[in-house]
């Protein structure tokens, strides 16, 4: 990191910045892997799995009983925009909460349930979401029958068709543990990165003569070197610790026999 002094600017050197994250990584990787670790148990432990079940109906509006013509086609493709919004309807929802007993509002069954139509067809694939798998195949089921009635009722279409009732769900769309858990360790490595950066550029310390050249634009004609000196406290201690070893050097003294090695411990 440089400082113009003309423009007050910051010129930061990207070898510089590598440099400060190479010295960082452990504690970067350390940081993603405890944020991943957190998004792997709050996804196992506190998101309740969501089920999703299926079904098909086929729609088609016939103007004639006997044979299925083209402007039948037509007619019923173009519609299933209205049929895509009497599935969510609240004549339609109210029933369903009704019949299965729900504890649920219509506005919130409604929310559940997700209508696609695919291209170029008079197919309605209705999709129910429910944290209990059983509840979703059974909602999805109740839906498709009576949207099917309520749709030959309203818009006098003659029949309905379920093409595929509602199959049981085995495994949940979400949350999906792996993805956040890669999320969450990627988040915490970045994180981690950008507070290592941040301090690095904040911190406006000298901490040698390059620094003063890099910031100041001067040159250091001569260092003067600090050597480390005791403290008054480790002196007293220093100083306590010899006259015991000096006392007990003369001690041994007045009691060896001649002839005797003095041992000191």
């Amino acid at each position: 990191m440089e400082i113009n002094k003309q423009s007050d600017e910051i010129e930061i050197d990207i070898r510089q910045i590598m440099g400060v994250l190479l010295r960082n990584i452990v504690i970067i990787i350390l940081a993603g892997l405890i944020v991943g670790l957190i998004a792997l148990l709050t996804s196992k432990l506190f998101l309740k799995p969501v089920y999703e079940s299926s079904t098909k109906l086929y729609i088609i509006n016939r103007q004639n009983e006997t044979a299925t013509t083209y402007n039948d086609i037509q007619s019923s493709t173009q519609l299933t925009k209205d049929y895509k919004i009497l599935v969510t309807s609240r004549t339609v929802t109210e029933r369903v909460i009704g019949e299965l007993n729900l504890d649920m509002t219509a506005n919130q069954l409604a929310s559940s349930i997700t209508v696609n139509t695919p291209t170029d067809t008079r197919i309605l694939e209705i999709t129910v979401a429910n944290h209990d798998q059983y509840k979703a195949k059974e909602i999805a089921d109740k839906v498709a029958q009576i949207s099917s009635d309520s749709i030959c009722r309203i818009m006098q279409i003659e029949d309905v068709n379920i093409v595929d009732e509602a199959n049981f769900p085995s495994t949940p769309v979400s949350p999906n543990v792996k993805k956040n858990t890669l999320i969450g360790g990627a988040l915490g490595i970045l994180l981690a990165a950008a507070i290592v950066i941040i301090r690095y550029l904040m911190n406006d310390t000298i901490r040698n003569s390059e620094d003063i050249e890099r910031y100041f634009g001067i040159s250091t004609l001569a260092l003067i070197p600090i050597a480390d000196e005791l403290n008054d406290e480790d002196k007293l201690k220093k100083k306590i610790k010899d006259k015991k070893k000096k006392k007990k050097v003369l001690s041994n003294d007045k009691v060896r026999k001649p002839g005797e090695n003095i041992v000191v411990n």
